[in-house]
């Protein structure tokens, strides 16, 4: 009867720990997903102001009326300015 509550306990101690292991894995990817979605904001983010930078360039003929080129971007980062 002993061995039989110690296989039980054994058992019981293996499920719960391959329970917490699971959760930890599902945890992470839910941060590695959040962080994928952030990485690819980032980065449209960047190749729409590199475009705005070349169309800046480009155009000279409006680069050299203003003296500057003003572009307005929309962007949900509060530590970015708006302007190229």
């Amino acid at each position: 009867m002993a061995l039989k509550k110690a296989y039980a306990d054994i058992i019981l101690n293996t499920e719960k720990e391959a329970a917490k292991r699971i959760m930890v894995s599902e945890r992470k990817v839910v941060r590695l997903e959040n962080e994928l979605k952030v990485a690819k904001e980032d980065a449209v983010q960047m190749l729409m102001r590199v475009k705005q930078m070349m169309d800046c360039k480009t155009n000279t003929s409006a680069a050299s009326a203003l003296g500057t080129c003003f572009l307005p971007v929309t962007t949900n980062n509060s530590n970015f300015s708006g302007y190229a």
